[in-house]
């Protein structure tokens, strides 16, 4: 069910990102909702669904605003498994280093996006926009910390195998109740 949850919640962040949040001025900056939604997966899912959600999710980026088929997949699962590997042998579950963990992410994927892209298309020239990513950095370091707290509440609010869930239905207490 978390799965489930946890794609629709991805795709709603997809489409918002690339609808609403692009009628924003330029100057206010247009935060990347589904890296951040990535980097949560990186560091809370398990390897084979966060993965398959990983990848699932470089597709649609892909077909929603990607230059060159399967770039974005192939970056957010580097970055899934590197992320992966990062938590394993480090303590990133605390709030204060998701923020580093999240502007050190944020410029290896848009460091990766333009080299490639300017390697697969050696014609055209590609400038490096210093004050764009900054701004970036500058917003999803603002927002990474209440983003992840909101998705780990309801990751759990959702999880049926969690005993405080408060959409699982209670026992009735009647133990010598016939079956």
């Amino acid at each position: 069910m978390v799965l489930s949850f946890l794609f629709l919640s991805g795709t709603i962040l997809l489409i918002l990102q690339t609808t609403l949040l692009h009628a924003l001025p330029e100057w206010f900056g247009r935060p990347n909702l589904l890296f951040l939604f990535i980097v949560f997966l990186g560091t809370y899912l398990d390897i084979y669904k966060g993965a398959v959600l990983a990848l699932l999710f470089g597709l649609i980026m892909d077909i929603f605003s990607g230059v060159f088929l399967g770039l974005h997949p192939v970056i957010y699962l580097v970055l899934f498994f590197v992320l992966q590997v990062v938590s394993r042998h480090l303590a990133i579950n605390e709030s204060i280093h998701q923020i580093p963990l999240v502007a050190l992410s944020y410029l290896f994927t848009a460091s990766s996006i333009f080299v490639f892209t300017s390697i697969l298309s050696p014609e055209s020239r590609l400038y490096w926009a210093w004050g764009n990513e900054i701004l970036q950095v500058l917003i999803l370091a603002v927002i990474c910390i209440p983003f992840f707290n909101f998705f780990h509440w309801l990751t759990t609010v959702f999880d049926s195998r969690n005993a405080n869930n408060p959409f699982r239905r209670s026992k009735t207490g009647n133990r010598y109740r016939m079956q």
